[in-house]
């Protein structure tokens, strides 16, 4: 599955309500932005997408208390830095890594081109001009991707938005890792992770298979047992299986059988 830009979704989001020549003038400034920050070769680069191993990460990952994402994929651990994000995507490893420090008002101020703003109002994405919604557009897709509406940018959206048309250096490295360690039931950033897992395996000579999909590890390389259960999945017989359906109790029940499970095989283990 390949990935070609990050543009795309902007791109078909934007051109049906905008004209042509519209968004291209847009974009242009955009550009220029983005190559300040150091990010638009990565934007516009393409790579092939392993989804069943970021899922296999995110079921794997561990709990941490610092800036460091460790986990598990085909019997390999895998520690992912920022200092190794900086390194696999081609981006800086500098900058603000918490946006505490710009206040509300000023990245309104920002977002909106308006000296004077009420720091209470409610900002949607229709509030923005062109330039800024797609900012916008490319924080709640790509850089601090989340779920539900995109068109409520929350006070960090914002911020982000602001420190991209100022040309402020964001830390994104340091942002990305504590963002999917943040939200691992979201299984963010997919294609960032592709990247990362396939570049590990391979400086430790490990071939991803052709069929991705064939891949069916055993329950016992996995770190975090109950990180599947997060992601609403349970490992059944070599296959992922989706809890979608199923009652509370029934799934909690399920989680305790599996628990027993795990610990028996567990104390069989040498």
């Amino acid at each position: 599955m390949r990935y070609n830009s990050h543009f795309s979704s902007v791109k078909l989001h934007l051109e049906k309500w905008l004209s042509r020549d519209v968004l291209i003038s847009n974009l242009a400034v955009v550009i220029t932005w983005l190559e300040g920050m150091g990010w638009f070769e990565h934007l516009c680069s393409s790579h092939v997408i392993y989804p069943r191993l970021v899922k296999l990460f995110y079921a794997n990952l561990e709990s941490s208390t610092t800036c460091i994402a460790k986990s598990f994929v085909l019997g390999t651990p895998i520690s992912i830095t920022p200092d190794l994000i900086a390194e696999t995507l081609g981006i800086p490893n500098e900058g603000i890594t918490n946006f505490h420090v710009i206040g509300k008002t000023e990245a309104l101020g920002v977002c909106l081109e308006q000296p004077n703003v009420n720091p209470l109002m409610n900002v949607t994405s229709s509030h923005l001009p062109i330039a800024s919604r797609i900012i916008l557009l490319l924080v709640t897709n790509t850089f601090l991707p989340k779920e539900g509406s995109h068109t409520l940018p929350s006070e960090r959206d914002l911020k982000f938005v602001a420190c991209v048309k100022n040309g402020a250096p964001i830390n994104l490295p340091y942002i990305i890792v504590n963002h999917l360690l943040s939200r691992p039931n979201h299984t963010p950033y997919p294609m960032h992770l592709s990247r990362i897992i396939e570049a590990v395996l391979a400086s430790l000579n490990i071939d991803i298979p052709d069929d991705e999909l064939s891949v069916k590890p055993s329950h016992k390389q996995l770190v975090n047992k109950a990180g599947l259960r997060v992601c609403n999945l349970v490992f059944e017989d070599g296959e992922w299986v989706k809890i979608q359906g199923r009652g509370r109790e029934q799934v909690r029940e399920q989680a305790n059988v599996r628990d027993e499970y795990e610990e028996e095989d567990d104390e069989d283990d040498p």
